[in-house]
């Protein structure tokens, strides 16, 4: 007997109810969801594939979802801190063409700019700079 179904799954992995599964027809195949109700499909399912395996195999498919699902949460949070670094560092070249901060002799509030850890970091020296610099030429 050819087999009729491939990949089944439980719909909903807590109800174990419904069954979805890939039908091969000989034009193609197609994905359905079977529906205890509709008794000649569900019995063919289970005929192919044990509750044991299906319940295996679902839990091996959400394992991988949830795998992947992480994966990509973490290359986005990685991306994200990528792109506020880049940001950083070009708001960090523009503060320091500020006339004032390009010709103080303060290095060390110099030295915080180059240091800065995020925009608030960057400001704060900045104006400091800015500040140590008019006080000293006044």
């Amino acid at each position: 007997m050819a087999k009729r179904f491939k990949g089944a799954l439980w719909e909903i992995p807590e109800e174990k109810n419904r069954i979805r599964a890939l039908e091969i027809t000989e034009t193609g195949s197609r994905e359905l969801i079977i529906d205890p109700s509709d008794k000649e499909n569900y019995d063919a399912v289970l005929a192919e594939f044990p509750i044991e395996v299906i319940d295996a195999r679902t839990e091996e498919d959400v394992k991988n979802w949830r795998a992947k699902k992480f994966e990509d949460e973490q290359h986005q949070k990685e991306a994200a801190e990528r792109e506020m670094q880049e940001h950083l560092f070009i708001e960090k070249l523009a503060v320091m063409e500020i006339e004032e901060i390009k010709n103080t002799t303060n290095k060390k509030l110099k030295r915080r700019i180059r240091k800065a850890k995020n925009f608030a970091e960057l400001y704060i020296y900045g104006a400091a700079v800015v500040a140590d610099y008019d006080k000293n030429e006044t």
